[in-house]
């Protein structure tokens, strides 16, 4: 997972709302910087969460540059209607973008008005957990929170412990340099690579597990690459 496909380096913000005014009576949040670039995952149209006409509708988690100089990721599960005035298509890793421009005055939120739709909440978790479709602007810190406003946005709550899932994605983040190796256990200093829940090969850590488990060619392969010592309690239970 690439962490900063840009040609110059922008100062990341954790504070937007200089960029933005909000109009009570109309529910609108218009852009009042000079621009503001926009990144979306194409493939949001795969989950019907990325539609283009006039204005594009897009789920609001997406890359946000404001004037050339600063950048912010926004994490927001929901779908938001913006104005534009530019739009074009770019290649960055192995995940195509949307790259929308909006210039002074452009409505960055139509309309303000929350419409809870909870299939977001599935369509986040098979994109970015299951299948490792991972945007490259959520880092390691904000992989945490990606969930915990599910409730208030999408009106579905996951019925988890907060704590199943950090151990989920500390589970599936690795050291970029091998995947074998989970990210929590490396020095950190280097950005981290997501593998996909579904990865046979990593994300399993016993032969048992990779064995009983779906594309078991992959999962053979793997077994006989990365060797295991350790009895799960699973291997332990078959043998008795």
């Amino acid at each position: 997972m690439i962490t900063n496909p840009y040609l110059k380096t922008y100062e990341k913000i954790n504070t937007i709302d200089q960029f933005f005014k909000y109009d009570s009576d109309k529910k609108q949040t218009t852009f009042i910087g000079k621009t503001l670039v926009v990144m979306i995952p194409k493939r949001y149209e795969v989950h019907n969460l990325l539609k283009i006409a006039d204005t594009v509708t897009t789920l609001g988690v997406v890359d946000l540059i404001f004037d050339d100089t600063y950048r912010a990721g926004l994490l927001m599960l929901t779908t938001i209607e913006m104005e534009i005035d530019d739009i074009s298509t770019v290649m960055l890793g192995d995940l195509q973008y949307l790259k929308v421009t909006l210039e002074t005055g452009a409505k960055f939120i139509c309309n303000t008005e929350r419409i809870a739709d909870s299939a977001i909440v599935y369509a986040v978790w098979m994109e970015f957990i299951a299948r490792g479709k991972m945007p490259y602007f959520i880092d390691y810190d904000s992989l945490s929170t990606l969930f915990d406003r599910s409730q208030s946005l999408c009106d579905q709550k996951l019925n988890v412990d907060h704590v199943v899932l950090e151990i989920i994605y500390s589970h599936l983040c690795r050291d970029p340099d091998n995947l074998s190796v989970q990210y929590r256990y490396t020095p950190m200093d280097k950005p981290f690579e997501l593998i996909s829940l579904r990865n046979v090969g990593y994300a399993t850590v016993s032969t048992t597990s990779r064995l009983l488990g779906s594309y078991f060619s992959n999962a053979l392969n793997s077994s006989l690459i990365q060797t295991t010592t350790e009895h799960s309690e699973i291997e332990d239970l078959l043998r008795s």
